[in-house]
């Protein structure tokens, strides 16, 4: 068998894992990378299946818990601030993009105002949608 053979396999593999995302294709691109590269020094097609296979299965059995949990600790489960009564600390005006206010946990968030009107520091607000790194609030 052409070990360029291998080579197609491994990108069927690399693909199958970009549409499904599951962490249990990509191992066979290594697979199918070091079955090419047998295959390239000389190794008949015995040695490219069982270089394929071992190393596979070696991929998946030692590398996916570690990517897995890896993937996890990415994951963020931070509340969001919306619904929050918060203090404005920087004047809010939409038009030159200024303001910010701090929430009770003490963060400091730069600030919209929900109904464009400016709001001066000191107000209390409510934080009524998170917009990325900023929050729209309106005045209570």
């Amino acid at each position: 068998m052409d070990p360029y053979w291998w080579l197609a396999i491994a990108a069927v593999m690399a693909i199958a894992e970009v549409l499904s995302q599951g962490l249990i294709t990509i191992w066979f691109v290594a697979g199918g990378v070091a079955a090419f590269v047998a295959g390239v020094l000389g190794g008949d097609l015995t040695v490219q299946i069982v270089v394929f296979m071992v190393v596979s299965i070696a991929c998946l059995a030692l590398l996916r818990p570690l990517a897995v949990k890896h993937r996890k600790i990415g994951e963020s489960h931070e509340s969001t601030p919306v619904g929050l009564n918060a203090v404005v600390v920087e004047a809010i005006d939409n038009d030159a993009l200024a303001g910010r206010v701090e929430t009770p946990d003490h963060m400091t968030w730069a600030a919209l105002s929900s109904d464009g009107a400016p709001i001066e520091a000191g107000a209390r607000v409510r934080v009524v949608e998170q917009r990325s790194i900023k929050l729209v609030v309106e005045r209570i």
